[in-house]
């Protein structure tokens, strides 16, 4: 699934991160930038994409997928939101844009198992033909990572 790819490790090629209409910087510089690598705001982002019907229909005839639903539906909202000082109106804009983009790149600073599991996941929900994951670092483990394989 994923490749060296100059500076990144990514499911896409450099084309799809020079043509991608939203950057979401991971500790990065992107459109929309995060500060924090943690794993439950990713977690939120991906139970929301659920919650509002962004989710990639290849996704939804996965095996697993109502189990991940249900995982999904253990994020707890408000607590997520006032852990990481957000307001529900920031992560349904942060969607919007992402439903809205026919390209967003997702640029990852960050070696974190957890983060980086939770941003996969993130890129199954809303679909990988949308979205591409572009790793500074990537432990080979993740290299032929399958979505709830």
């Amino acid at each position: 699934m994923f490749q060296e790819i100059d500076e990144y490790i990514s499911n896409k090629d450099n084309k799809f991160l020079e043509n991608s209409d939203l950057v979401i910087g991971w500790n990065e510089k992107g459109d929309i930038k995060f500060n924090e690598e943690d794993e439950d705001l990713v977690l939120l982002l991906a139970r929301l994409a659920y919650v509002f019907e962004l989710v990639d229909e290849e996704i939804q005839s996965h095996p697993e997928y109502e189990e991940f639903v249900e995982i999904l539906q253990g994020i707890r909202i408000k607590k997520t939101l006032e852990d990481k000082n957000m307001t529900l109106s920031q992560i349904v804009e942060i969607l919007s844009k992402i439903n809205d983009a026919k390209q967003v790149s997702i640029v990852i600073d960050e070696d974190d198992y957890d983060t980086i599991r939770a941003l996969i996941s993130l890129g199954a929900i809303i679909g990988f033909s949308k979205v591409g994951l572009f790793f500074k670092e990537l432990d080979e483990e993740f290299y032929e990572f399958r979505f709830l394989d």
